[in-house]
């Protein structure tokens, strides 16, 4: 199994259509529907569904697109220790980013240390589930839905029902509102 095969599956995932993906991959997309094909075929499985719309995950597909961006973020990783390795660093200095988060559970990407405080209360006042404090922390730190996706490793849609879940569970209807909330709690 290629991993570059693994990227190139997630990437029509996350367009929706090989077209697309083929567009941004910069790939033909004859050379695109082989590669998946091969995945197909080494899983004994379809992995998307497709009609005249685009394609979707089947089920065999959403399991694999969650465990291709856990990889990919797990490669990520280990060629960031084997550089700090290499450089001389110490291990220690790069096991958060192996863990691939921080220990409570929120997303690795370095942000405002306040914001996450207050967005981890109104978790915990909200009861929001560590998957969507996640979310939560990098959408209110302007990241946007490529990088929850990465990061939680969701489909496009699974981070919008993410968000919609936490919006509901604050209860606001937007980004100004779930932050004048966030901010709210602390006081």
């Amino acid at each position: 199994m290629e991993t570059a095969h693994l990227h190139e599956f997630a990437k029509v995932a996350d367009c929706g259509s090989f077209t697309a993906a083929a567009r941004e991959l910069h790939l033909t997309q004859s050379t695109l529907s082989k590669h998946v094909a091969l995945l197909e075929r080494e899983f004994g499985a379809d992995l998307f569904v497709r009609d005249r719309s685009g394609v979707s995950l089947t089920e065999a597909g959403g399991v694999l697109y969650a465990q291709a961006r856990q990889m990919e973020k797990l490669l990520r990783a280990t060629e960031l220790l084997v550089r700090a390795a290499r450089d001389g660093q110490a291990a220690g200095s790069t096991a958060g980013v192996a863990a691939g988060g921080t220990v409570d559970g929120s997303p690795a990407a370095a942000g405002d240390t306040a914001l996450r405080c207050k967005c981890r209360l109104a978790a915990e006042r909200c009861g929001l589930d560590r998957r969507e404090l996640g979310a939560l922390i990098l959408y209110v730190e302007e990241h946007g839905f490529e990088t929850i996706q990465d990061e939680l490793a969701l489909t496009r849609d699974e981070v919008a029902d993410v968000l919609g879940s936490v919006y509901r569970k604050l209860g606001v209807g937007d980004k100004q509102e779930a932050l004048d909330f966030i901010h709210s709690v602390s006081e």
